[in-house]
Parts: C-alpha cells; sequence; structure tokens
C-alpha cells in the first residue's frame, strides 16, 4: 500500500519533521508494561503543526492537564527521511 501525505514546510528546523501530540504522565514504574504507558502519552502522527492543534482543540477532554504539541524528526526512520527528501528534491525543480 502506497500512502502519500503532504507534510507542512512550516516546521522548527527540524530534518524530515512531523508532530504528535504528548501528554505527560507520571510513569515511575519500570516494567515489560513502561513501553505501553509511554505510548498511551502519545497521539500522532500528524504532518503539521496546525493540524495537530487542531485535533488537541478539539478533543480538548482527551487528554491531561499538560498536553504539548511536539516537532520529532523523522531523519532516523530510513523510509520516511528517503520519501521527505524525495519530496523536497521535487519540490526545488
Amino acid at each position: 500500500m502506497k500512502v502519500t501525505i503532504e507534510v507542512s514546510e512550516d516546521n522548527e528546523g527540524t530534518d524530515s519533521p512531523w508532530w504528535a501530540i504528548v501528554d505527560p504522565k507520571q510513569n515511575m514504574k519500570i516494567d515489560d508494561q513502561s513501553v505501553y504507558h509511554v505510548a498511551g502519552m502519545i497521539t500522532g502522527p500528524f504532518f503539521s503543526r496546525e493540524s495537530a492543534q487542531r485535533h488537541l482543540d478539539s478533543a480538548r477532554h482527551h487528554f491531561g492537564k499538560n498536553p504539548h504539541v511536539f516537532c520529532f524528526s523523522g531523519y532516523c526512520s530510513p523510509e520516511y527521511k528517503t520519501a521527505y527528501k524525495e519530496a523536497e528534491r521535487k519540490l526545488v525543480k
């Protein structure tokens, strides 16, 4: 399956950007279930800050008291980085 997305060029200077809503919760227990607790603190991906913020604003009741929209880098994801760089090259032409 091939997915085509539009990624915002308005980013924080991050290579291959994508955004998520990070909703921090206290997580002191370290065990095999920790990854599920951490994953539950992240909503996304989104491909613009505006899209993530719209979702946060419209579904505010699903989040805790301190959620933030955060710009991540897809640099370490070979598939996403390659697709992003190819799209950038097409824009320049």
